[in-house]
């Protein structure tokens, strides 16, 4: 029997963060990550104008935010957002990003007053980058935006998803540092990848128990920031609550973070869709008796009594699934 126990208590789980808040301020993008947490994501259908939701994200009192997505520079009024926030919310203001609005007059004009920008970039050779997210970046374009984001105080860091076949050892991990270097970010990280096995990559198979890394993350911490050659290397490990190839943990005690959604509202916690299964529906087979209903081989009558078979659940091959909003547990999404 399994015993219900607290995270490490510099998990995001555990009690850290408490003083940021997560804006989620559109579900949009336009990027093709196949492993993209936002596609289980809950999607409200309203949408709240950026005044509402700027005065939503002071009205909490936190002063750390970080502005979500999707992909949050397809957003219109993003540069309006970080204006208030900076100016008049006196916030210190984080967003990630693709990357593919990165240059010289889109920074100027939206992203000077940030405090800090992630570029999700997944592999050190942009053109398989390309193949990953379906984002074209140019690497001098991207590194002028770079040196203009800095110029300003704003800190850059890399986020690069371990992907197996792409920055999946010490070596791709290394080299993709040297990357990070000649493009003038001030830090990586370098994070597992969610309830995804078949491209899950082990840092501590990887590291051993090097700079922190464990093979039990809910107890032993998922985040560690170490200096690799001189850059600022965070790694940011999967427990068991967001893979099930870790240790699982009940939780005893969760601290949530709030997370405020394009709609205007706070919500306690990210938002995920949970499938309830309900009756059997054998799809293959009713596609068969459609067909051959259209192709003249069976009448009205025998086709009826056949979907009536598939229906209750006869061979069945899928299921209907009804769904309904849920909290993400954990705590943690980027």
């Amino acid at each position: 029997m399994r015993t219900m126990t607290n995270p490490h208590q510099d998990n995001f789980c555990g009690g850290n963060y408490q003083d940021w808040l997560e804006v989620m301020l559109l579900p949009e993008c336009n990027g093709k990550c196949e492993w993209c947490i936002e596609k289980t994501g809950w999607h409200p259908k309203e949408k709240a104008p950026w005044t509402e939701i700027v005065k939503a994200a002071e009205a909490t009192g936190r002063k750390n935010i970080i502005l979500l997505g999707g992909e949050p520079t397809i957003y219109p009024a993003l540069g309006s957002v970080i204006n208030y926030l900076h100016h008049v919310a006196k916030c210190k203001v984080y967003t990630t990003t693709n990357g593919f609005r990165l240059n010289r007059e889109y920074v100027h004009d939206s992203l000077r007053f940030l405090t800090g920008i992630n570029i999700s970039i997944h592999s050190y050779n942009l053109d398989l980058n390309y193949e990953i997210t379906g984002i074209k970046l140019k690497t001098d374009q991207l590194k002028e935006a770079i040196q203009i984001l800095k110029s300003s105080g704003c800190k850059v860091r890399f986020n690069c998803n371990l992907i197996k076949g792409h920055i999946d050892s010490q070596l791709t991990i290394l080299d993709y540092i040297d990357f990070a270097r000649y493009m003038d970010a001030d830090s990586v990280r370098f994070a597992e990848l969610k309830n995804d096995e078949d491209n899950f990559v082990d840092l501590h198979k990887i590291w051993g128990d090097k700079y922190g890394l464990n093979d039990d993350p809910y107890l032993k911490g998922c985040n560690k920031n170490v200096e690799i050659d001189g850059m600022h290397v965070n790694f940011r490990q999967m427990c068991g609550l967001q893979t099930p190839l870790r240790p699982q943990h009940p939780m005893l005690k969760e601290y949530p973070k709030q997370v405020l959604y394009y709609d205007g509202k706070i919500y306690d916690g990210w938002q995920i869709m949970k499938e309830h299964k309900g009756k059997y529906m054998d799809y293959v087979k009713l596609i068969e008796i459609l067909e051959a209903f259209k192709n003249d081989s069976c009448d009205i009558n025998e086709t009826i009594d056949k979907i009536k078979e598939c229906a209750d659940g006869k061979e069945p091959v899928a299921k209907v699934s009804v769904k309904e909003v849920e909290k993400y547990s954990g705590g943690c999404v980027y």
